[in-house]
């Protein structure tokens, strides 16, 4: 009940940080976020990201039940801040291997979408990178994307992680293939 009055409460940094403080790590209060994430109204869902985004930060180990959903998320229409935090809580979970093919597929088409936000590009890159490094073949195709990313007007969050990006790569590229 405390999650949900706190949600109809206020959308605010505050507020997504004093629900973030209350569940911790408690899977039980984690699933009744998610709830409101993943199954309630859009208001509901995009205050509840934010709240299972810092979670999500702080403690990955609970992430793992709700990653499919979040993937799928990223498929329907749903407030921006909803694929943003999505993107943003996978850069910090373990990404199991069955869903590494659609995480990457996914991840490339956000990064070379100039209509989504400069938010989930960014994070997109951070997750694809994670990705990339367990399978080199697909550096030189991330490679393309960075670099075409750095032409697509990007915003400074892309221009730094697509920089680190492809200097991590650069330090790498000898243990492709």
């Amino acid at each position: 009940m405390y999650i949900r009055s706190q949600l109809l409460k206020e959308h605010s940094r505050a507020n997504a940080v004093a629900i973030a403080d209350f569940i911790g790590a408690d899977p039980g209060r984690y699933a009744d976020l998610m709830h409101y994430m993943l199954d309630g109204e859009h208001r509901m869902a995009q205050r509840a990201s934010y709240s299972a985004s810092l979670i999500g930060e702080s403690h990955p180990q609970l992430i793992g039940p709700y990653l499919r959903r979040l993937l799928d998320v990223l498929d329907q229409p749903v407030h921006e801040a909803d694929h943003r935090n999505s993107i943003r809580i996978m850069q910090y979970c373990d990404l199991p291997e069955p869903l590494h093919g659609k995480l990457i597929g996914t991840m490339f088409t956000l990064i070379a979408d100039p209509h989504r936000s400069i938010a989930q590009r960014a994070f997109a890159i951070t997750v694809a990178l994670r990705l990339v490094q367990l399978y080199p073949d697909l550096i030189p195709e991330f490679r393309l994307l960075l670099e075409d990313a750095l032409r697509v007007d990007p915003g400074p969050a892309i221009r730094s992680r697509a920089r680190k990006a492809l200097a991590w790569l650069g330090e790498h590229a000898h243990q492709r293939g």
